[in-house]
């Protein structure tokens, strides 16, 4: 017996086996190659940019290499080894101290092509198994972190709306991706997820005999074998690992917990209503959890008690206090804390985002006095480019979450634009800043943030989104015939409040979506709507 079905054996594989890779096209190795970074890889003899200057020329011979090697299923060794680059985590950590560096993968771009071709056959695989977790929102096309914290944000707003309250347990994994057990990975790749024969001798031989080195400026080590673990920095090791990590939300059904997945990123939530008792769901919880955490080192992996967060989000005017409940599970005890970083965002206890929104304001202004220093020295253009990329990036990080709040908050995000519009244009600080966001030609925050969620919507109905949002989003269909029922309006959910209920996905985003112009609805593509989107929200926004 593999060592993985010791605690909740996988659900066993019943569907089409993925035996066989079916062979590369020469279109589809010259898309791989085109969309792939220009950053040059320092194992590769021809630099990126070369290959894909050369591609024309190369295009047959790559092709060639692709497709022998899925037909022995043999990856090359120099393929297999990369040159690690430890990166600190997060700037203010300590640079001393070891587990602050992140081991990224520095691969061969050849390496990279071939992983890619897997990659699009695997997905294809699970896609059309119904395999994939519908709740892991890793490394899948139209998902995103953001897509998982508005589903994940939808779901404690309506648990708000109806005076209940949320409880949210945030799983933190210790160095996941490298110690990834590879016999336990086959197994469940072969039984679990039914990748037999040729195809998965292709992917043992991708996992055996990997080399690294480690790089740090100039210096690199000797080469050392890798037994281990996937590859971060790879095509397909992330992939791998949320293949091997499934039955983690099988777990959550089990306990009929709700949870969200997003690569090493597990969140566990649950509603509390007010007549429910905190007892029964503590046991509950705390069940679940050491199930988790038996499932993970039965799998080699494990569970990083100290830095797993417990929240209670809890409607502002409520009168029953849960702030100092705790949870105790394999001898640790985790008490409850009033902010939760998320996927990058900062939830507090009342859904207020106030955190988030002075942490993005805060590291925003950073940046530009950083580019204030050396604005003399750049032109307009270049002074735009580093604004989009350090602080409107920033801005428009999951501000689909900020919908219905206050204009008062808002209004902190909107002096960060104001004074980045400033610095762009070289205006004065007491002079109207419409004027400069009219020639700059952007929205103001409040209707980036209707736009986010519009783009989302438009999404949703057109089957762009993920499953957990395009669910959120019914059309309106009339008892009997009306003329309104041509104009491809959307049911808005039913809420209580407009603090809570109104910033759900399923209420605003069908509210947003209902006001539109008839022919903004109507469009067909993607890249048409957004076009016409923030035309019409430009104009609403300037009076034009």
């Amino acid at each position: 017996m593999c060592i993985s079905d010791q605690v909740h054996p996988d659900t066993q594989f019943n569907g089409d086996n993925l035996s066989v890779y079916t062979p590369a096209s020469e279109v589809e190795i010259k898309k791989i190659i085109l969309s792939a970074p220009t950053k040059s890889c320092e194992l590769d003899p021809l630099r990126t940019r070369c290959v894909k200057e050369c591609r024309d020329t190369l295009l047959p011979y790559i092709t060639s290499i692709v497709n022998k090697s899925l037909t022995d299923a043999t990856v090359l060794l120099s393929f297999k080894h990369a040159m690690v680059r430890p990166l600190i985590k997060k700037p203010d950590l300590d640079r001393d101290v070891f587990k602050n560096y992140r081991p990224v993968s520095n691969l061969s771009f050849l390496s990279k092509v071939l992983e890619k071709v897997v990659a699009v056959r695997l997905d294809q695989h699970l896609e059309n198994n119904t395999l994939h977790d519908s709740r892991q929102s890793a490394y899948r096309v139209g998902h995103s972190t953001e897509t998982a914290l508005l589903k994940v944000h939808s779901d404690i707003a309506a648990a708000l709306d109806k005076n209940c309250h949320a409880v949210l347990v945030i799983l933190d994994l210790s160095a996941a991706f490298d110690v990834i057990d590879h016999p336990i990975l086959l197994h469940r790749l072969e039984h679990t997820l039914g990748i037999t024969d040729t195809a998965l001798s292709w992917i043992k031989s991708y996992l055996s005999n990997r080399s690294m080195c480690i790089a740090i400026e100039d210096v690199t080590s000797d080469r050392k074998s890798v037994t281990i673990g996937v590859p971060q920095g790879s095509v397909l090791g992330p992939k791998l690992y949320c293949m091997f990590t499934k039955p983690v939300g099988e777990i959550c059904k089990r306990h009929n917990m709700c949870y969200h997945c997003y690569a090493d990123d597990t969140q566990v939530y649950f509603v509390i209503k007010p007549v429910d008792n905190w007892t029964n769901f503590q046991d509950r919880l705390e069940n679940c959890l050491s199930d988790i955490s038996r499932w993970m080192a039965s799998n080699m992996l494990k569970l990083n008690h100290d830095n797993t967060e417990l929240i209670v989000f809890s409607p502002r005017r409520c009168t029953r206090d849960l702030s100092n409940i705790s949870i105790t599970f394999d001898g640790f005890s985790i008490g409850a804390v009033p902010v939760v970083k998320n996927l990058g965002a900062f939830f507090d206890k009342t859904l207020s985002m106030d955190k988030h929104l002075s942490n993005v304001a805060k590291s925003c202004f950073f940046q530009i006095r950083n580019i204030g220093r050396i604005r003399h020295l750049i032109d307009e253009n270049d002074c735009k480019t580093l604004v989009h990329a350090l602080v409107t990036s920033r801005l428009d990080y999951a501000n689909s979450l900020l919908f219905g709040l206050p204009s008062g908050a808002i209004n902190k995000l909107q002096r960060v634009q104001n004074t980045a519009a400033r610095l762009i244009t070289r205006s004065k600080k007491h002079d109207h800043i419409t004027p400069s966001l009219i020639d700059l030609h952007w929205l103001p925050v409040q209707y980036r943030i209707e736009y986010k969620v519009l783009l989302y919507v438009y999404k949703a109905i057109h089957g762009l989104a993920p499953g957990y949002l395009s669910e959120m989003v019914t059309p309106y269909c009339p008892s009997r015939t009306l003329r309104s029922q041509d104009g491809m309006f959307l049911n808005v959910s039913q809420s209580r409040t407009k603090a809570y209920g109104g910033r759900q996905f399923d209420c605003a985003g069908p509210k947003l979506w209902n006001d539109l112009p008839a022919e903004l609805r109507r469009t067909k593509t993607l890249s048409v709507f957004k076009k016409h989107l923030k035309t019409h929200l430009f104009k609403k926004a300037f009076n034009i």
